[in-house]
């Protein structure tokens, strides 16, 4: 798995996120859980544990070893995340120093509870018409991602609007 080949689009700002995050989100799982060091649900091991005075030397390998594996995991996530995003988003992201730190930046930036954001995906919706190489498919998915990104800003749009929206910006085929 380690050399086989992952295309995704690059993540080029608040357009593409949802997808982007969604993608790298089931890679990272699917590579060794290296997700788990992002999510901070696999933490830097600190702790040593002491049975008696002879295991000492042992328990030290040990935590050597686990911090070991801990960068590894860590430094796979990193490459993940700083090969799949756009030269802007890495510029957000230059001065981190693990994949937990890269991933909380990004979603401090494109995941912004903020008026302003809240507003501009309200617009795309309200203002949305489909798109005329669009299958009936395509234009509702399009329609329920933005949905979705009004959801998760705190402003859900509820099923029977979306079905509204959906019927009323329907062309015929």
């Amino acid at each position: 798995m380690e050399n086989e080949s992952i295309k995704i689009n690059k993540l080029n700002g608040y357009e593409n996120w949802q997808k982007w995050k969604f993608q790298i989100t089931v890679i990272l799982k699917s590579y060794d859980s290296l997700f788990t060091v992002i999510d901070g649900s696999y933490k830097y091991p600190t702790v040593i544990i002491k049975l008696d005075k002879e295991s000492n030397a042992d328990s030290q390998l040990c935590l050597t070893q686990a911090q070991q594996k801990w960068r590894m995991m860590d430094a796979k996530a990193q490459r993940f995340i700083v090969t799949s995003v756009d030269e802007q988003s890495l510029d957000y992201i230059m001065n981190c120093d693990t994949a937990k730190g890269m991933w909380e930046k990004l979603l401090s930036i494109y995941e912004q509870k903020s008026d302003t954001s809240i507003t501009l995906v309200q617009q795309k919706f309200y203002s949305y018409v489909m798109d005329i190489n669009d299958n009936i498919a395509q234009h509702i998915s399009k329609l329920e991602n933005l949905s979705r990104k009004l959801a998760q800003l705190g402003e859900p749009i509820s099923d029977s609007m979306l079905m509204t929206k959906i019927l009323m910006t329907a062309r015929k085929l």
